[in-house]
């Protein structure tokens, strides 16, 4: 006679989850195929390997301005590294991956909107994009983004008319202090009353 439990039979009917390294590598190769779509970047990591053969002079005159900034992998991507780290391991540890206008908006998306991105504000937002990726006008992609965010525009507004603040009033004899709340515009009651005022 044999037992089966819960949590076994529940593994075997649950649908597989995809493991973090398959993810990874289908998002590499997404931004693979998109960079390699794109002119400038082609020409670029053709410059960058020493493959000056398909490239007229002036992409090869406009690539060896680029070329200090940018370097490729193992795997073909191209990664934007800055000057500020001359030293390998800095540029190692300063390198991150170029994002072309296609994958902006899902990068945008998910370190602002998404559940892991919180709506966290413009500076925030760019913080965490740039510590991992690039692209030309990176800053104000995060504005105009943060600034079309519906939740962030409803939610986070900030009031528009600033009172004095209270601080913590005490109160040295009973009735000292009155406070009331008047909340307007609430759905009718059963009685037929639209607003609550309290004391």
């Amino acid at each position: 006679m044999a037992a089966t439990t819960r949590s076994r039979t529940r593994s075997k009917n649950s649908a597989e989850v995809l493991q973090l390294d398959v993810v990874q590598s289908m998002r590499t190769d997404r931004i693979l195929r998109a960079q390699n779509e794109e002119k400038w970047i082609v020409n670029l990591k053709a410059y960058l390997s020493g493959d000056l053969e398909d490239l007229d002079a002036g992409e090869a005159r406009a690539c060896s301005k680029l070329a200090d900034e940018y370097d490729v992998d193992d795997g073909g991507l191209l990664l934007y590294c800055p000057r500020a780290g001359r030293d390998d391991g800095d540029r190692d540890r300063l390198a991150k991956l170029v994002v072309l206008e296609d994958l902006q908006q899902d990068v945008l998306h998910h370190y602002h909107t998404s559940l892991e991105g919180g709506h966290q504000g413009v500076g925030r937002t760019y913080q965490r994009i740039r510590t991992h990726f690039h692209w030309r006008g990176l800053f104000k992609s995060v504005q105009r983004y943060v600034g079309q965010c519906t939740d962030c525009e409803t939610e986070k507004g900030r009031p528009s008319l600033r009172g004095e603040s209270l601080g913590n009033i005490q109160a040295t004899y009973p009735f000292q202090y009155i406070a009331m709340d008047h909340i307007p515009s609430l759905p009718k009651s059963n009685k037929g009353n639209t607003e609550l005022l309290i004391w």
